[in-house]
């Protein structure tokens, strides 16, 4: 499944449960995915594109995320103490923008 905003944006947007792949872009916008209200299922992936816009990603607390990816111009920020929750693996690419996964409920500004 994939999430896009093109000059625009998108909500908060849930995932099936047991999701193993998902893709999010947002080009001139921006959105916030809700991974924390479905679990993932094994080795769940995540691919993130921000460009000229930003994103927010929701995660369970203590999820363990491993990220990679490139920042020009832009950030990518992880939030979230890993512990005992699911696992998940990010791809982020942030071009002029910014990308930040953050545990659900968290009042910190992306």
């Amino acid at each position: 499944m994939a999430n896009f905003a093109i000059l625009g944006g998108f909500g908060k947007m849930p995932v099936a449960s047991g999701w193993t792949k998902e893709t999010a872009v947002a080009v001139l916008g921006g959105g916030e995915l809700d991974l924390a209200s479905a679990p993932p299922g094994l080795d769940a992936r995540l691919t993130a594109v921000a460009i000229f816009g930003g994103m927010d990603i929701l995660v369970p607390p203590a999820t363990t995320v491993s990220l990679s990816g490139l920042s020009l111009l832009g950030g990518r920020d992880v939030k979230v103490a890993p512990g005992d929750g699911p696992t998940i693996a990010i791809r982020a690419i942030a071009v002029l923008g910014g990308i930040t996964v953050k545990p659900v409920g968290s009042a910190q500004p992306a």
